[in-house]
């Protein structure tokens, strides 16, 4: 549904508040709640108040494309992000402008298609070893997989972009990213901003956790350098000798130690977070919901039989794909989008000021009942190819849109989909009794204190009926595409 500009620029409206305090508590208490409540009551654009700041708050498909695609170069983050750059510095998720257009650069060979087969070999190693290990926890243990998610992706992109094996640190990498990104998120959040200055418990904290984060980046670069020196690196082609070989023939410079360091912990946090938290909350819904859960077992079961995955089986597993896409729709890793013109614009009859606060509502799209037939519940269905084909773009944008669309996010696919398909041969979770995750918006829409399951192990499997059923559609799919 496009909109006209003369219908959109009477239809901006105020969000319903408190005269003092606009929409400030609201917010505070359920932000999701609240983008979902804009959406569902109120037009494609709406004022908000938070701590005295005017925020019109877009929530219609033509805004966000305009935004993220058709006006992108006047459009900047602001400073929520000033916090996020005390650990991420100037890396590719915080920079704005020339430098960003530069690092993209720069960052975009790493995930080119044709390294994505490469990185299929070392996500089964990985997985393998993953599933290993789960096999050594008795039936019927309550786990966090959350942290078990987090553990594995982290080693994940440590050989993938960085070739290097974490043993004794990779809990500490995974506790003090999370502490981070938990002190991040509650400052932002915060009506109150107490500067980081203050020798404040939570800031004193907060200080100590970069140190230790940033010793270990420090260590992983300087080891790296020795190789490199000693000729020991040569096999390597991996993000981070491309960061150490960076030669600028504009300004004749290489990379800048803080600027180095600024990447990688970027490729770290955004590589690994985003896609622990969609592998917990979708195993979740497939411990909810077994219909579901034997569905994906069945299509892996054809096309892996529990063997790691091949490139090409990855084009394969149309159900897994629809699984995993509804769950970044429920719970999308960007849930809202702060931007600020840096000269006057104007979308669809809607005049915004240079400098002005503009939000997309990214969770309220999500939600909207408008472009999903289901948009509260967990529904693969929302993602068949002829529901797909006749919704807007720019309505699911899990990974963002326009050139600033994460350059992981065929990479994230790929290890979602391999841990998806080789998990369910394996292992079947449960809920807990009258467990019910409480969802926490933070940098990422994660679990309050993770997702908590039951974890059995799966000795054999052998539902004919449902492996049969979804055999016969692989089939039909695979012949009407010769």
């Amino acid at each position: 549904m496009r909109l006209s500009q003369q219908n959109t620029a009477n239809q901006i409206q105020t969000a319903k508040g408190s005269f003092l305090f606009g929409n400030t508590f609201e917010i505070l208490k359920n932000p999701v709640a609240f983008l979902s409540k804009l959406a569902k009551n109120y037009g494609p654009v709406v004022t908000v108040r938070l701590g005295g700041i005017k925020y019109y708050v877009l929530q219609h498909p033509d805004y966000v494309r305009h935004v993220w695609l058709e006006n992108y170069k006047q459009y900047r983050k602001p400073g929520a992000t000033k916090l996020l750059r005390m650990f991420l510095g100037e890396g590719l998720s915080t920079s704005n402008g020339e430098l960003w257009l530069r690092q993209r650069r720069l960052m975009q060979p790493a995930f080119h298609s044709k390294k994505l087969q490469y990185f299929t070999d070392i996500i089964n190693e990985e997985v393998t070893a993953f599933i290993n290990g789960l096999n050594e926890i008795p039936d019927n243990t309550k786990i966090d997989v959350t942290h078990q998610f987090l553990k594995l992706t982290i080693r994940i992109i440590s050989r993938s972009m960085f070739n290097i094996h974490f043993d004794e640190e990779i809990d500490l990498m995974v506790n003090k990213l999370d502490e981070l990104a938990s002190y991040a998120a509650t400052w932002m959040k915060s009506p109150v901003k107490i500067p980081t200055s203050w020798p404040t418990p939570a800031n004193k904290l907060f200080k100590k956790n970069c140190e230790i984060f940033d010793a270990i980046i420090y260590k992983i670069i300087d080891r790296r350098r020795d190789e490199m020196a000693s000729g020991r690196s040569s096999v390597n082609s991996d993000l981070l000798d491309m960061l150490l070989n960076f030669y600028d023939e504009e300004t004749k410079t290489t990379i800048n130690e803080k600027l180095l360091r600024d990447e990688v912990v970027t490729i770290f946090m955004a590589g690994h977070e985003t896609t622990a938290q969609t592998l917990s909350w979708m195993f979740y819904h497939l411990a909810k919901d077994k219909e579901i859960n034997e569905k994906i077992k069945a299509e892996s079961k054809i096309v892996s039989d529990s063997k790691p995955l091949l490139f090409e089986d990855f084009a394969k597993l149309g159900y897994s794909r629809q699984v995993i896409q509804e769950t970044l729709r429920l719970y999308p890793p960007i849930w809202a989008v702060v931007r600020k013109p840096i000269k006057d614009d104007t979308i669809n009859g809607l005049h915004l000021q240079s400098g002005s606060n503009v939000l997309l509502n990214i969770y309220g799209l999500h939600h909207h009942p408008n472009y999903w037939e289901q948009p509260e519940n967990f529904y693969p269905e929302h993602f068949s190819a002829a529901k797909e084909k006749s919704r807007p773009a720019f309505v699911y944008v899990p990974f963002g849109g326009g050139p600033r669309l994460c350059l992981g996010h065929n990479f994230a696919m790929l290890v979602m989909q391999s841990v998806l398909c080789r998990i369910v041969q394996a292992f079947e979770f449960v809920v807990p009794e009258d467990y019910i995750p409480a969802v926490e918006p933070n940098i990422t829409l994660r679990a309050k204190q993770g997702i908590q399951l039951i974890i059995k192990k799966i000795p054999t499997y052998n539902n004919t009926r449902i492996v049969n059923e979804e055999k016969n559609k692989y089939e039909e799919s695979n012949t009407s595409s010769l």
